[in-house]
């Protein structure tokens, strides 16, 4: 029987977000007699016991900073555990992985969780356009991405690969049966309609439109609530904004949640107001609950919600738009309803975390393989 591939996964962090959910699931959907993992990133992360309690080595690396001494760390790593793929996860963790792999000769796979280009500076592209061409494979996790990444010279033809997100839905139902959390728990109205994300605060999530956008529905719906679910360095702004916009206790911000997913029951409506998105996680969950869903049509989303047969689709950006779309949905339930059951069968259908793990373990197989059977560079 042939060895195990050692596989490295590399993350920008270990904290609650799409990119350590994903490596969660590959390593416990792959890890076993044909893969051996190890999972480098930021120690101290809710995910860091997740990884180890799975059966992978956990290493502290900075990646989420930029020193030649990460580099120089993730070298050491490589070559101590013999590494044989690299698959990174996250700008810097890209950055490193990808160079580390050319020196050491390990294959390297990359995968972008989106493509945040308007804060890309041009360096960085350029960097980013080089590394792609010169890894063993780039992935996609979304159709929408892969076209605005070939657009961008992100996905070098021979490189690319599409791998649709999926989610584990028998784990979203088991949380929900098994720790379910209340609206009391949550801090929100038993009677009240409630708006709901689950988001890491940053800029790209629209969260500061959605607040604005909650403060519209307020006038129309003044017993309605918004929960936020999260944290990130936007959380100060967004909790001062929610003060000026005198939101005061019908936004509830609850702060990172472990299994956020088990309180999504507790929800009306699921809103992402994204300005950009990969293929998010959150939102297949919320569709796993038979949430309806409200997002902006920006990619990742597109691929996810049909509009108007498994949730509404808005421009992204848009308060206003985004306001006459909830509350015309909370004032139908019947069409919610409706909306939730049709994204249910959807994401079970075409979102499986079976079909994504599959299309995972042949691409490591075939790393690996060039790995073991082809040249490696070496580094100095």
């Amino acid at each position: 029987m042939a060895a195990p591939f050692r596989v490295l996964e590399l993350l920008v962090s270990t904290d609650l977000g799409g990119g350590p959910a994903h490596v969660r699931d590959l390593v416990a959907g792959l890890a076993g007699d044909e893969f051996q993992f190890t999972v480098a990133g930021p120690p101290g992360g809710a995910y860091e016991g997740e990884f180890t309690a799975l059966g992978a080595r956990f290493v502290s690396v900075r990646a989420d900073r930029l020193s030649p001494a990460v580099l120089r760390r993730v070298v050491r790593l490589i070559r101590d555990h013999r590494i044989e793929i690299v698959h990174s996860h996250g700008k810097g963790a890209g950055l490193y992985g990808r160079i580390a792999a050319r020196l050491t000769g390990a294959a390297a796979i990359h995968t972008f969780h989106g493509i945040h280009y308007q804060s890309y500076p041009r360096l960085y592209l350029t960097v980013e356009r080089y590394l792609a061409r010169h890894g063993y494979a780039v992935v996609h996790v979304s159709a929408s991405q892969a076209r605005e990444a070939q657009a961008l010279g992100l996905a070098p033809a021979g490189r690319s690969r599409l791998v649709v997100n999926g989610v584990d839905a028998a784990r979203v139902r088991a949380a929900i049966t098994r720790e379910p959390l209340s609206r009391a728990a949550l801090g929100l109205d038993p009677g009240a309609l409630v708006l709901g994300t689950v988001a890491r605060f940053d800029p790209v999530k629209g969260l500061d439109v959605l607040l604005r956008a909650f403060a519209q529905v307020l006038a129309r719906r003044p017993t309605a609530q918004l929960l936020l679910v999260g944290d990130g360095p936007e959380a100060a702004r967004l909790r001062d904004l929610a003060g000026a916009l005198g939101l005061g206790g019908r936004a509830v911000f609850a702060g990172p949640v472990k299994d956020a997913a088990r309180g999504l029951p507790v929800l009306d409506l699921y809103v992402s107001a994204s300005h950009r998105e990969g293929l998010p996680l959150a939102l297949l969950e919320a569709m796993v609950c038979g949430l309806p869903v409200l997002a902006t049509r920006v990619p990742g989303h597109v691929d996810v919600v049909e509009d108007g047969v498994t949730g509404v689709l808005v421009p992204p950006g848009d308060p206003t738009g985004l306001a006459g779309a909830a509350v015309e949905l909370l004032e139908d339930p019947t069409r919610r309803r409706g909306l939730g059951e049709a994204g249910r069968a959807r994401a079970e259908t075409h979102f499986a975390l079976s079909r994504m793990l599959a299309e995972m373990r042949d691409l490591y197989r075939e790393a690996g393989g060039f790995h073991r059977e082809g040249p490696h560079v070496r580094g100095v």
